[in-house]
């Protein structure tokens, strides 16, 4: 038997010391490439962080509610605040396309004073870990620290994603997770911000429910089938209640791996008994999001200030189609700080190159059900957000943005990349040069994205070349340190890699296990495609 067929290779052979050093070192490098964004950036240097650390203060030193007013862009709410916590003109480097040394440095004076935030009835499960180092040390400091935390949570999902694609020896995965792991993710993953998180839930819940529903008959010991029902309850539960969008999003991911499921696994996954506390948690989780989200007023969305230019229907989708498409195609990848940074277009097209030699194969071997359901994934993304766009165009403009659906819009690469015909046709030489490919590639383009952000917050938005070493603003530990943080964090990817090929004698025992059973099996009657 060829090792390209990968049916029968079993997770048994990757040791639990093996799986715990791939975990640890997924999470260096995730956490590290993602900690380079938080000590680069000037406070408020991702979308709306300004008004999520507010947020994020608020939550942490007790104010988890506060009554729904209009207290920023119509809506939001109002919270005690340090004077210490940021500068009065936080956006002066957004609004005026300046560097960062625009930014006033805020008085050194704790005591508070009443701060609008326009996500002031946003869910605080989030923020209350992020918030911590900011009620302790309520300045730079402290938002630095809760940049951290965060990007640490994030990192954390990230790992155990990839420690299942490793115990799951696909290598096909492996590479999808890498590659859903953009420079955008990892940028508010390093900056106070829920939709990091979120993204990673996504991630986790999509890649532990597919290992679960696509496992063939005695793959998973039960034992490890019971860790990645938690798993995937884990990722299920964050997504289903730090967002407002969680429910929707983590009905369709369900929706999406029962329809990916083979034959009457979903069923025997429900009749596990440790299917019941998992399913009870995520309902509990699920169902104080609803609350929180019909109680808190975070729906009571306001008309926009100035007031958008009416347009019909016709011409929100024809605008939506021909410039927003444009610009939710660049958000996924690398559109930073307010929009008005963009990774450049060679880095974004190398970007989804690898995205695409994952998905584009697949959809060529894949059954017909199976390309059904990734395109359909696709689909269903796109629709909901031009939905989205059109629907609330009156109140916020051309608000939307593509991370909104993306927690479940990225199981469009990760359905792709577990499905094992891509991986059989490829070969494994082959198929681990592309994931090298694809570690290597993401390390250097991580440090590149990060380069670009740098130069136009120290030097300004007009700058044509690269220069993150030098400016009238530089972050507080300079800039050598975040670049070469970041850049320790992608050679832990390309480490990662190398940890997880298969060794020699393992594959020689794969075969001849495989080749004995061969040998042993009684025929069956063949039996649908699944």
């Amino acid at each position: 038997m060829s090792l390209g067929s990968v049916d029968n290779w079993s997770p048994r052979l990757v040791r639990p010391v093996r799986s715990r050093l791939v975990f640890l070192l997924a999470f260096s490098a995730f956490f590290l490439v993602s900690a380079g964004w938080a000590l680069a950036l000037p406070a408020n240097g991702t979308n709306d962080e300004d008004e999520h650390i507010i947020r994020a203060y608020g939550a942490a030193s007790g104010q988890l509610y506060s009554a729904p007013v209009a207290a920023a862009r119509g809506g939001g709410a109002w919270y005690s605040v340090p004077r210490s916590l940021l500068p009065v003109n936080a956006d002066c480097a957004q609004r005026w396309e300046l560097p960062a040394s625009c930014l006033q440095r805020p008085p050194d004076d704790p005591s508070r004073t009443e701060m609008a935030t326009a996500a002031g009835r946003y869910n605080p499960l989030y923020y209350v870990p992020v918030g911590l180092p900011m009620v302790i040390s309520p300045n730079m400091a402290g938002i630095v620290l809760g940049r951290l935390i965060s990007g640490a949570l994030v990192s954390a999902m990230l790992a155990a994603s990839v420690t299942i694609a490793v115990r799951r020896r696909s290598p096909l995965l492996l590479a999808a997770l890498i590659v859903a792991a953009t420079p955008n993710m990892l940028n508010l993953a390093g900056s106070i911000n829920p939709s990091g998180l979120e993204l990673a839930a996504g991630v986790l819940t999509w890649t532990a429910l597919l290992t679960l529903v696509r496992a063939r008959a005695g793959e998973l010991s039960d034992r490890y089938t019971g860790q990645l029902l938690i798993a995937a309850g884990i990722g299920a539960a964050t997504l289903v209640s730090i967002r407002t969008l969680g429910p929707l999003l983590l009905g369709l991911t369900v929706l999406a791996c029962m329809a990916a499921a083979r034959p009457g696994r979903t069923k025997e996954l429900l009749g596990r008994r440790d299917f019941r506390p998992v399913g009870i948690g995520v309902a509990i989780a699920g169902v104080y999001g609803v609350i929180w989200t019909l109680v808190s007023g975070v729906l009571n969305n306001p008309e926009a200030e100035p007031t958008p230019p009416d347009l019909s229907v016709v011409a929100r989708i024809s605008y939506i189609l021909g410039d927003r498409l444009t610009q939710w195609t660049a958000q996924i990848i690398g559109r930073f700080s307010y929009g008005e940074v963009q990774a450049p277009n060679s880095l974004i097209v190398a970007w989804y190159a690898l995205a695409f030699l994952i998905i584009v194969p697949t959809l060529l071997f894949a059954t017909k059900r199976q390309v059904t359901l990734i395109l359909g994934v696709f689909v269903t993304s796109v629709v909901f957000l031009v939905g989205f766009e059109v629907l609330y165009y009156p109140h916020i403009g051309w608000g939307q943005q593509s991370r909104y659906v993306l927690p479940f819009g990225v199981g469009v690469l990760l359905f792709a990349g577990c499905l094992r015909r891509w991986e059989q046709r490829l070969g494994e030489v082959a198929t681990r040069r592309f994931v090298m490919i694809c570690a290597a590639g993401a390390g250097v383009m991580h440090v590149w994205a990060l380069a670009v952000v740098m130069t136009r917050f120290q030097v300004g938005q007009g700058t044509k070349s690269l220069s993150a070493l030098r400016g009238s603003w530089q972050p507080a530990v300079g800039p050598e340190l975040p670049l070469l943080i970041a850049a320790v964090g992608g050679v832990l990817l390309v480490a990662l890699v190398v940890l997880t090929r298969t060794p020699r004698a393992a594959v020689e025992e794969i075969t001849v296990e495989s080749d004995a059973s061969s040998l042993t099996t009684v025929p069956t009657v063949p039996t649908a495609r699944s």
